[in-house]
């Protein structure tokens, strides 16, 4: 209930502000409210705590017991007198002693000396747990923020597509002006107007559609952070450009260090020899200490008609198990292969990854030169057919085709800018460092 608050009020302050969420806001937000990465920090300290358990397998052990037992068995019935010191080895029949009882309550210790480094080794696989599960949270907050990222653009985007639209229908608005001036003037016919009426409505239809689909995006960016869709929220940015160089060796580099996948599987791989040392560790003896010390009576539980205590060393080593341990080294030989096996094929892969993001980014960049481009010709074009149709030297239908041009490289554009601020995002995301760059993206 209190996280529900807590989560509630930070979504009432996030939307109820007059300026507006920042990438970094949204960011922070999201590392601090997704629950992925809460169940993630979870796991981490689930794997803190089997460190210390691995850990406190060195220290002793002390047990408090009590038992109790009744018996017509004559040895036993004869063992629970000698316990109290009550036999009478005169007077009793050994071979039919009669019933016994015998209240017993006492502590026992144990304490591992030498299990052949099973201990210490049991520590280093933890402590290699630990710091593999470490990584996968960076992994994962590196993943929540590529998604918020790209929810952002995704808001962005849609922001800019509205103001597309919005310019498509001040324009289709102004050929409707026009038809109608044209109509009146005799150079054109009624068909004129109703085709140019049409247009507008259209491009009226397409606002409304830009309008919704901004509004999905922007609860998709809420979400993304870990909060509840419920209501609108500002958004600080327009979708611009800015210029990025990147170097392709560099990032691979980049990339081959930074990656969290490789630093997991480098873990592993180093784990996988406290595994091997581990399976070897059975053909070493194991050296154990123990203890126990206890009251017993016939009459009553904590009574105490004697006492005694045991104190003992036991060592202990495995002659055969039928080649089972011969196979546990075997096993865990062919576990470190996989596991370096696996890590060339996450080099190979993450370079590739990073080389598609890399030409994924230079084409995103000529794009948006191109779609730049296309605007410019495409507004002298329709500049030329207004003044073409105002003449009577062209027809509606050229006009509104003309405009339908413009509209369309205003559209490629936003596509253009959106994805190549998503190539720069996906540039600093294959190469794990989107945690460090993500405010760059901003800007």
């Amino acid at each position: 209930m209190k996280k529900f608050l807590t989560s509630t009020l930070l979504l009432f302050l996030i939307t109820s502000t007059s300026y507006g969420l920042t990438l970094q806001e949204a960011v922070k937000t999201a590392l601090k409210e997704n629950n992925y990465l809460k169940a993630q920090e979870i796991s981490v300290k689930e794997k803190e705590i089997n460190l210390k358990i691995s850990k406190a397998r060195l220290l002793p052990s002390f047990s408090l017991y009590t038992d109790y037992n009744k018996t017509t068995d004559p040895p036993y019935a004869i063992m629970n007198r000698m316990e109290v010191q009550k036999l009478d080895m005169f007077n009793t029949n050994f071979n039919d002693p009669g019933k016994s009882q015998l209240f017993r309550t006492g502590i026992n210790a144990f304490l591992p000396i030498w299990l052949g480094g099973k201990l210490r080794i049991g520590i280093d696989i933890s402590k290699k747990d630990l710091k593999a599960e470490k990584t996968k949270l960076s992994k994962s907050k590196q993943e929540i923020i590529y998604q918020v990222v790209k929810a952002y653009y995704q808001v962005l985007t849609a922001k800019s597509y509205v103001e597309t639209a919005k310019l498509a229908v001040r324009d289709a608005q102004k050929h409707v002006k026009d038809a109608e001036t044209a109509y009146k003037a005799g150079l054109t016919v009624k068909s004129d107007v109703l085709r140019a009426k049409v247009y507008l409505e259209q491009a009226e239809e397409n606002l409304v559609k830009a309008k919704s689909n901004y509004e999905i995006a922007k609860r998709a960016l809420l979400t993304a952070m870990g909060l509840m869709p419920l209501n609108s929220i500002n958004i600080d940015g327009e979708l611009t450009y800015k210029k990025f160089n990147f170097n392709l060796q560099k990032l691979i580099k980049t990339a081959l260090k930074n990656r969290p996948e490789l630093k997991e599987l480098s873990i592993r791989e180093k784990q996988s020899n406290d595994v091997e040392k581990l399976a070897k560790s059975d053909f070493l003896p194991s050296i154990v200490a123990y203890g126990d010390y206890f009251m017993a009576s016939d009459a009553e539980p904590l009574d105490k008609d004697n006492s005694s205590w045991t104190f003992g060393l036991k060592a202990s080593v495995k002659l055969f198990d039928g080649g089972i341990r011969f196979r546990e080294v075997e096993k865990a030989r062919l576990m470190k292969l996989k596991i370096k096996e696996n890590r060339e094929r996450a080099e190979k892969g993450i370079a590739f990854e990073v080389s598609r993001a890399y030409y994924n980014f230079l084409q995103a960049e000529k794009r948006v030169e191109l779609s730049a481009a296309a605007i410019k010709s495409a507004e002298e074009s329709l500049r030329i057919m207004e003044k073409r149709y105002k003449n009577g030297l062209a027809t509606i239908t050229e006009l509104l085709d003309t405009q339908t041009a413009l509209n369309q490289a205003r559209s490629n554009y936003v596509a253009a800018l959106s994805a190549y601020r998503m190539a720069v995002a996906d540039v600093y995301y294959t190469t794990g460092t989107i945690d460090k760059h993500y405010s760059e993206l901003a800007e």
